[in-house]
């Protein structure tokens, strides 16, 4: 689990405990007797109720500025919340991360905050307590990513307590031509295995190092090390070069810890080297101390050209706001904002009319920080509106209430 993982679920938890505990209002302590800081009486979130309806077309991308309290077009900065949708359901991303240019973020998943405890919140920030680790910003999601929370997979944080990032020499694959289903690619399109198995120049983080094979080679084994200290560094393992150009001929691009494919590149999964992780996924200490690590790994990469049962993924953006549904088919299945009924029996049992449907839950909330990263809002979908409540392939309207805590200056 990487550093900043950590620090948002510690950072949540906190949240949680203060909401649960105190609403919001006052100072509440922790079991081991440590007093959290207190938060402030004053309401701050002095715009409520207002509303964002939404009666969107397919494929279309429609943005809120919870400083105007206003829909504005996505193609400004100042947006500060995405409803992006797609032929029947939609997506929501925050301005932050690799949706935008913005310092936004959020806090919660709908599944893991209520409307009513987030509306017992006094202000955001906890009076300035609350770590900016905590603001979840939106991150590619790819096999070098965990998509369930937009940190790498091939770095362990503080193993040691030294707060330094520990290589897994995790296997990757990452092909030219994602059509094809093949673990060895031609001399015109391609595959290469990767391993990520430093950080560091001396002390210095954000230098990543790479070994790496043609699999049509899988002998001539190669090392590059990118400098991903300031904004994305694109690499072309082709050429074996890397470049701050976007335009150019690239496959893989770091940004510090963060990973991203261009388009039409496709990765996976090869495999993980025996000995690193328990069966119930903790780390091995002993194995990441292992100075022949470098070694012995080696015989993963090379290995990779054997690989089966290719499936390969592309770039994807993950946000906190858009969690992995929950329920079994053909009973409703949850997404956090709307439950969808696949049955027309399962329909019924909600009051709907018809298989299909889609129906808001209230319930679930997040609290979202502008894109300005001072002016926050919690919000929650209300409604959604068939234009006919028997017909779920007509026109729906969303509609989402925001309390808006606005900038203090």
């Amino acid at each position: 689990m990487s550093h900043l993982n950590l620090a948002k679920l510690f950072a949540l938890s906190t949240l949680s405990t203060l909401l649960i505990a105190c609403g919001g209002g006052g100072g509440s302590s922790d079991n081991s007797g440590t007093s959290n800081p207190p938060a402030t009486n004053t309401d701050l979130f002095t715009v409520k109720g207002k509303q964002w309806s939404i009666t969107p077309s397919a494929n279309s991308a429609y943005c809120y500025d919870i400083d105007t309290q206003a829909e504005i077009s996505c193609t400004t900065t100042d947006w500060d919340l995405k409803f992006a949708m797609g032929t029947r359901t939609p997506l929501l991303f925050t301005n932050s991360g690799v949706s935008g240019s913005g310092n936004g973020g959020a806090l919660y998943s709908p599944f893991d905050a209520t409307w009513a405890n987030l509306s017992k919140e006094l202000d955001a920030t906890q009076g300035g307590s609350l770590p900016a680790q905590a603001w979840s910003v939106d991150a590619y999601s790819n096999a070098f990513m965990d998509t369930s929370s937009g940190s790498n997979s091939f770095f362990e944080y503080d193993l040691f307590g030294d707060h330094r990032m520990s290589p897994n020499f995790k296997t990757f694959l990452v092909t030219t031509d994602s059509s094809a289903a093949t673990a060895i690619g031609s001399y015109e399109k391609p595959v290469f295995a990767v391993q990520i198995y430093n950080y560091y120049q001396g002390t210095t983080s954000g230098y990543i190092s790479i070994r790496y094979i043609n699999t049509q080679l899988p002998h001539d084994v190669k090392t590059l090390t990118i400098d991903a200290t300031q904004g994305w560094n694109y690499v072309d393992l082709i050429t074996g070069t890397t470049s701050k150009n976007t335009t150019g001929q690239w496959q893989l691009a770091f940004n510090r810890y963060n990973v991203q494919l261009n388009q039409g590149i496709g990765s996976m999964v090869a495999s993980q080297p025996a000995g690193f992780y328990s069966a119930d996924g903790k780390p091995i200490i002993d194995k990441f101390k292992d100075s022949n690590a470098y070694v012995s790994t080696e015989a993963d990469l090379k290995a990779a050209a054997s690989t089966t049962n290719i499936k390969w993924g592309s770039n994807s953006i993950t946000s906190i706001l858009n969690p992995t549904f929950k329920g079994t088919y053909p009973q409703k299945l949850s997404y956090g904002w709307y439950n969808y009924y696949p049955t027309l029996s399962a329909a019924q049992a909600d009051g709907l009319q018809a298989a299909h449907m889609l129906k808001a839950n209230p319930e679930g909330a997040t609290i979202i920080r502008g894109n300005k990263g001072n002016s926050y809002a919690r919000l929650h979908l209300k409604e959604i509106q068939y234009a006919d409540p028997n017909k779920s392939l007509t026109d729906t309207t969303w509609t989402f209430e925001l309390d808006i805590q606005p900038n203090k200056s």
